[in-house]
């Protein structure tokens, strides 16, 4: 009779763990009224971790372990002349500055061990990527040090494997993918380089959990006296070829563009089988930026929040996170990571 109680309720456990997992063990992170907050994947459990009154926060990233966040913020919301580094606890506690820079210092991306970040800063001169070993916080630039006056570089974003980082350069006719070693060694182009008149820019590169591919923006002018670019979400196959999302304009409209709406791509999801995106339609009252789940399978478009603000910067991680508010005893989730599919 006890082993059959233990069995019973070894079963119950599993169940409830099973029930639970699927809702729980991955959450989004993203900004709102220029504060950090956490929710579920599907919308729910929205808990906010900073509050701001003088200065605002965005670009936050988890930590490839889901235990730390880490953001920019701007520190003064009027005058918006310097930009920092932070890291806070994914219940909102031991908030740390990590620069402290009278210049622009933001877009953090996380090494896969967890011990670096790179990201933008202008302390060089001119955007340049850097990276920071948050051990000793010691700052190394990476980009811009051929000395090419004009050059920059942006939005970085770190391999799966650690090995290397993708980034937007500034070309002398628009802006590029270009990759690079994780030690600033071997930059090279993605995609060809823009030529004269080609109006092409490429930028918020994302790479895949699987490090196969890369989901980016593309905007091109149409014509030359155009006031707005034509933007289309694109996803570059490493070593192959680029294919445009479709599936998101066929239900949104081909007259998305930048300016009277956009498409931005905030990472990948669940295995990357879908994008976390942040989408604002002109065509509502009142439009704003919301959160929004493509399944790249189905081509099936999910609205996650529906609110009055900005809600932007969304960021997606899968793996133990607590789901118990700071003031309760954390609970722990595992997962059990499963090779992606091959989406072409």
């Amino acid at each position: 009779m006890k082993r059959l109680s233990l069995l019973i309720a070894i079963l119950f456990s599993c169940c409830l763990f099973l029930l639970d997992a699927s809702i729980v063990d991955a959450k989004i992170v993203f900004c709102m009224y220029g504060d950090i907050y956490v929710m579920e994947d599907n919308g729910t459990n929205r808990r906010r971790l900073t509050q701001n009154t003088e200065t605002d926060d965005y670009e936050p990233r988890w930590s490839p372990d889901g235990e730390r966040i880490a953001f920019t913020r701007q520190m003064d919301r009027k005058r918006h002349d310097s930009q920092d580094l932070f890291i806070i606890n994914v219940d909102g506690t031991n908030e740390q500055r990590l620069t402290d820079y009278r210049g622009y210092d933001n877009s953090p991306s996380w090494s896969p061990d967890g011990t670096r970040l790179a990201f933008n800063s202008t302390r060089s001169g001119t955007w340049q990527v850097h990276v920071m070993d948050l051990a000793t916080l010691h700052v190394t630039q990476l980009t811009g040090l051929d000395g090419v006056e004009g050059d920059a570089a942006a939005s970085p974003d770190w391999s799966p494997d650690g090995a290397q980082i993708v980034y937007e350069k500034f070309t002398e006719f628009g802006r590029n993918l270009y990759v690079m070693s994780a030690d600033g060694e071997n930059p090279r182009p993605l995609l060809p380089e823009p030529k004269a008149d080609d109006g092409i820019e490429r930028f918020f590169p994302r790479w895949s959990a699987d490090g196969k591919k890369i989901v980016f923006t593309n905007c091109t002018w149409p014509d030359p006296d155009a006031d707005l670019p034509r933007c289309r979400l694109n996803i570059l196959k490493v070593g192959n070829r680029v294919s445009v999302v479709w599936g998101i304009y066929n239900k949104l409209g081909n007259n998305v563009t930048v300016g009277n709406g956009a498409v931005i791509a905030g990472g990948w999801m669940h295995n990357d089988k879908s994008l976390i995106l942040e989408i604002r339609l002109p065509d509502t009252p009142n439009p704003n930026y919301d959160m929004y789940r493509y399944d790249l399978k189905t081509e099936t478009l999910k609205r996650l929040t529906d609110g009055e603000q900005n809600e932007v910067y969304p960021h997606w991680i899968e793996g133990a996170l607590p789901v118990a508010p700071k003031d309760k005893k954390k609970i722990l989730w595992g997962t059990v990571k499963k090779d992606s599919p091959n989406l072409f």
